[in-house]
């Protein structure tokens, strides 16, 4: 039987859960079924895990995250090379995930490779009305746009799917509700000393630890991170506070907590490649990011039962029940997200029936096995194993529109 080719395109392959969700479909996917390739811009910290595969992975040496127009040279640039990937390839299937690749990936699909079927996954819709009122119209215009070459928008939240509803991006596109998944049997090192890895950080073996692993990024939002543990500190001595990764926002926060006089207990280690260690010397888990589609780090926390205070955000309800496996604050109430870190951190047997909770909480829609074999679900919905692809299409899916009413929400019922 002829294998399904399937084109992953992702903007860049930095530490994410976007990335990671490419990255794990792509190693399991049915072998005997599908081929799998990545088109992905250069200089992304998990380049190393795909680089040995040149047959299969492909650097768009001009494709970038910045969205400004000094960057318009590279972006068509960006298109041609997609588009030069697309013709040797010859998918079945282009899945870009992404903003910046969602965007490009489409339009050279459309122009470069009609013959194929276009899949774009949502991982949080990457716009904000905190980047400005003008600029957020401008993306929910460009997507609408891209959604008009699109056959099915994937979503990893219900409520990212109900907003861009609510926006008119899926008008008339199908739409699948595939949650990104974890491994929910994680296994920590054979030896694995928590007092050893506390002590490489520098923090006393009986001080209490919150964790956010995240990066610089202002949707992030470490500022908020810093200024809540300056109010938990105040009150509370032997706690310490890590937030992982690196951005653009990674100096304004150390400065902060130096301001703050709190360095010594709010630690901004970098890229770390032992996650689950750090999550199992952690008493909290903590986010306050702005925006979340489904965040694979909160659910690794859930994986290893560390209870978890976070704003409440896009998809982030859709893992923490409030007050049963966590607690779920109001974005931007710094005083409250404060006050629900001292309380999990003062009451030991508080933590423990949060930890009870989530050992009794189901979470096998969120499994790396489930993830992967709903790709595998919708790509053979798209192209049948008996039936390849062929014959040219038009720009814009206008036989799909025919098909499917408006706000059809396929996979989301």
């Amino acid at each position: 039987m002829e294998k399904t080719k399937i084109l992953y395109v992702i903007t860049r392959m930095d530490q994410g859960g976007a990335q990671a969700s490419v990255l794990y479909t792509m190693k399991n996917l049915n072998k005997q079924q599908f081929e799998a390739f990545l088109a992905t811009g250069a200089g992304g910290r998990l380049d190393g895990r795909v680089k040995g595969d040149s047959s299969h992975v492909f650097f768009i040496s001009a494709l970038r995250h910045p969205i400004h127009p000094k960057y318009v040279f590279h972006d068509f640039w960006a298109l041609l090379q997609l588009g030069r990937v697309m013709r040797r390839v010859k998918p079945d299937i282009i899945h870009t995930n992404a903003p910046k690749a969602g965007v490009l990936g489409r339009i050279a699909a459309r122009i470069f490779w009609r013959k194929a079927k276009v899949v774009h996954t949502f991982h949080g819709l990457g716009f904000a009305k905190e980047h400005g009122e003008r600029q957020f119209k401008f993306f929910v215009w460009v997507e609408k746009f891209c959604a008009k070459m699109t056959d099915v928008l994937v979503f990893v939240s219900r409520k990212n799917a109900a907003e861009a509803k609510q926006l008119g991006i899926v008008k008339n596109v199908r739409t699948e509700l595939i949650r990104a998944g974890i491994n929910f049997n994680p296994i920590l090192p054979l030896k694995f000393d928590p007092a050893a890895k506390k002590g490489s950080l520098k923090i006393p073996a009986n001080a209490k630890v919150v964790l956010a692993l995240a990066n610089f990024k202002p949707l992030k939002n470490p500022i908020h991170f810093v200024l809540a543990a300056y109010k938990v500190l105040s009150q509370m001595k032997n706690v310490y506070f890590i937030f992982t990764g690196e951005g653009q926002l990674k100096k304004t926060a150390e400065n902060l907590a130096k301001n703050l006089s709190i360095e010594k207990q709010v630690l901004f280690p970098g890229w770390r490649n032992d996650p689950l260690e750090l999550l199992a010397i952690s008493d909290v888990y903590a986010s306050v990011s702005l925006r979340e589609g489904l965040p694979m780090s909160l659910l690794e926390a859930m994986a290893m039962r560390i209870p978890a205070v976070c704003y409440n955000v896009d998809g982030i309800s859709e893992i923490i029940t409030n007050n049963k496996t966590g607690f779920l604050v109001p974005p931007n109430d710094i005083n409250m997200f404060a006050e629900k870190l001292k309380v999990l951190l003062r009451h030991a047997a508080l933590r423990s029936r949060f930890e009870s909770s989530i050992d009794h909480r189901d979470f096998s829609e969120f499994t790396v096995s489930t993830m992967v074999k709903k790709q595998e679900r919708l790509y053979r919905s798209l192209v049948p194993p008996t039936k390849k692809n062929g014959g040219k299409r038009r720009f814009f899916r206008r036989r799909h529109f025919r098909k499917h009413h408006s706000g059809a929400d396929h996979g989301l019922r």
